[in-house]
């Protein structure tokens, strides 16, 4: 079944509102992304009850090498449910959205940006809605895989 979000008309970029979540939370699609970020106040995210499990990590993003802390947050996305879904808090309110959403967290699912509507459409491939994710390192990088459990 798709799972249909709105798009900001007014931002260029694929960002899409989350009012389930808060009122006002946004998370911009990154498909070049490998893990989640929080760009916002950390003190947000640990109100949503994200649980901090790391200090000082490094990933690949933001244009370079970046640091932050990860967490991790049962997210529930249109019906996709990410039980501790790791994302990296890293403070840059330049870009727009609370999140930034990793193309990894839809893998075996196809998404189309409808920038004609200002629609994300994501179509899982399966039933499934629950997806298990977890961090590893590929090359020298974080980046969120799928688990098997």
């Amino acid at each position: 079944m798709d799972r249909v979000f709105e798009l900001d008309p007014l931002v260029r970029r694929p960002l899409i509102k989350l009012d389930d979540i808060f009122v006002g939370c946004t998370a911009m699609l990154d498909t070049g992304a490998l893990i989640p970020v929080w760009t916002k106040r950390v003190d947000v995210l640990q109100g949503l009850g994200a649980e901090q499990v790391a200090k000082d990590v490094s990933f690949n993003g933001f244009g370079g090498e970046a640091s932050g802390d990860l967490y991790k947050l049962d997210l529930t996305v249109g019906g996709l449910v990410y039980p501790g879904l790791p994302i990296i808090a890293s403070r840059d309110d330049d870009i727009p959205g609370y999140f930034i959403f990793s193309a990894t967290m839809f893998s075996d699912m196809d998404y189309v940006v409808k920038n004609s509507t200002k629609k994300l459409v994501i179509s899982p491939n399966t039933n499934q809605t629950c997806y298990n994710l977890k961090v590893d390192t590929k090359d020298g990088w974080i980046v969120l895989c799928q688990t098997d459990g």
